[in-house]
């Protein structure tokens, strides 16, 4: 079947457009949606889904949103998810959402109809989580749906789940970001509904012992808003504030409260919260820690635990690489 669809989808006469993907990677994060498109660049949208009525309802794609129409299952991703009030992502089970968030990041090669994909590399807050991994698994086999107005019919031959926090240690090892490899080294993660703290051995190997759940800028967010709601007539979205500290203007949605003063205030509580539970965690191991890689949507939040720890704690950046501490665990997943 796939065979006969890739000879008669050819840019040519003597070339056939390409079946099969050998890897592709997904992040579904609480604050965004990532991946790698068919171009190999990285795609980035606001983690929000919103399902819909054809006919009723009729979202349009562009450059942050994905539309997806797979049976009676109608829904949107992204941008305009966001707009027309879909659900944030972290309120809901991101592994059971997963076969419907993850069909953003299929699609065949330009000029097919059809894609056959070897591996779909998937990251997940804990890999051992088996009624997680039952759920990605459950992506394996052939899906037929439409994205963004074209009929895809997709093999997915392999899921591969990955810890959220490994394919960044992995690729910072490889690139050198941590100073000596002769210490245990970590990564804290921090995204919009959980931060999460990890530490690995000299040899690379995950110390389970180590993890700490930690509050992400969901928890800023509700912070600030105890603090602003008696200036204003009805509680605030948090999902604005998020918005409003992400884009660096403290604005309240298209209100003009400005709530910058409120969050310095905040941050520095939730930083020293998340120190705090990161020091009684790890104590054992202090002594033997060398760097902290902070990555994740939230890092450049962490800035001040940066300076306050001269450097044991530092934010993944690249000159290259715009969103470097965002994209780290994108790009470390190729290798998946």
């Amino acid at each position: 079947m796939f065979n006969n669809l890739a000879t008669s989808n050819s840019r040519s006469s003597s070339e056939s457009v390409p079946l099969k993907r050998a890897i592709v990677v997904f992040d579904g994060g609480n604050r965004t949606l990532k991946w790698l498109d068919i171009d190999n660049r990285p795609r980035v949208i606001p983690a929000f889904i919103r399902h819909f009525e054809p006919g009723f309802d009729d979202p349009t794609p562009d450059d942050h949103s994905i539309v997806i129409s797979a049976g009676d299952h109608h829904f949107c991703l992204g941008a305009v998810a966001r707009d027309m009030r879909g659900t944030p992502v972290f309120q809901d089970n991101k592994c059971e959402l997963a076969k419907k968030l993850v069909l953003a990041a299929i699609e065949p090669h330009s000029g097919s109809s059809a894609v056959v994909i070897q591996r779909l590399v998937i990251a997940l807050p804990n890999s051992r989580n088996q009624a997680d991994i039952a759920e990605l698994k459950k992506i394996e086999g052939t899906h037929q749906f439409t994205r963004n107005g074209q009929r895809i019919t997709a093999v997915v031959s392999e899921v591969k789940p990955i810890d959220e926090t490994q394919s960044a240690y992995n690729f910072a090892m490889k690139r050198d970001l941590y100073r000596s490899k002769r210490q245990l080294n970590g990564v804290l993660d921090l995204g919009g509904g959980t931060g999460i703290g990890r530490l690995y051995s000299v040899g690379g190997s995950l110390i389970r012992e180590a993890d700490a759940i930690l509050p992400g800028t969901y928890d800023l967010a509700r912070r600030i808003s105890a603090r602003i709601t008696p200036q204003l007539s009805t509680s605030p979205d948090l999902s604005q504030i998020m918005d409003g500290i992400e884009r660096q203007d403290f604005t309240l949605g298209t209100s003009g409260f400005q709530f910058q003063k409120q969050f310095e205030i905040c941050r520095e509580q939730w930083l020293s919260d998340i120190r705090a539970e990161l020091r009684s965690r790890w104590n054992q191991w202090m002594s033997e820690i060398g760097e902290i890689l902070i990555i994740g949507g939230s890092a450049s939040l962490a800035e001040p635990l940066e300076e306050a720890t001269k450097g044991r704690f530092k934010v993944a950046r690249h000159s290259q690489i715009d969103r470097f501490s965002q994209l780290i665990s994108l790009l470390g997943m190729t290798a998946g």
